[in-house]
């Protein structure tokens, strides 16, 4: 009798973390997607009220910035400071694929990302400050379209892992 209740607690109690493991995947993405936009702030008074070369202006970024996104701006300047790649779309995306890979973000938003790294630094001032405004536009939408994603979905994974691990629990009994 005391084997079946510590086995059933061991089973409960794993497919119930499993749940919780689940459901900080979308507690995550709000908060990576708020950091990328606040990074990005960063990004564009180092290069249009400081008049900092891109490189320069992507490392010192990255050394403010918080997980994950100081690992991807840093790897951003490094691709061009050391010439790794001749293009900053080129840096850009292999950063990307570097550091991006692990990261609770979806598809769309990491293709909203390599759009931006398209225009980066490609034109003067005024243009570049309209693309940041749409890139923030984007990113808000994309951080709402999260944070509707984690109320529905966060305390389902929590609730749906304990349940499961209670109906196993009965089935095995």
């Amino acid at each position: 009798m005391l084997i079946k209740g510590i086995g059933g607690l061991m089973i409960v109690s794993s497919s119930g973390l499993i749940g919780i493991l689940l459901s900080n995947k979308y507690v995550a993405r709000p908060k990576i997607i708020r950091k990328l936009r606040f990074s990005l702030q960063m990004l564009e008074t180092e290069i249009m009220y400081g008049a900092t070369p891109l490189p320069y202006a992507l490392y010192n970024v990255g050394v403010k910035s918080d997980k994950p996104w100081e690992a991807f701006f840093k790897e951003s300047s490094d691709n061009i400071l050391e010439r790794r790649y001749y293009s900053m779309e080129e840096a850009w995306n292999n950063a990307i694929d570097k550091h991006l890979n692990n990261v609770c973000l979806h598809k769309h938003d990491i293709e909203l990302l390599r759009n931006f790294g398209k225009i980066i630094g490609k034109s003067d001032t005024e243009d570049q400050k309209k693309h940041f405004k749409l890139m923030y536009a984007q990113l808000e939408h994309h951080e709402e379209i999260a944070e509707a994603e984690r109320k529905k979905n966060e305390r389902m994974y929590r609730s749906l892992g304990f349940l499961l691990g209670i109906a196993i629990y009965i089935i095995i009994i």
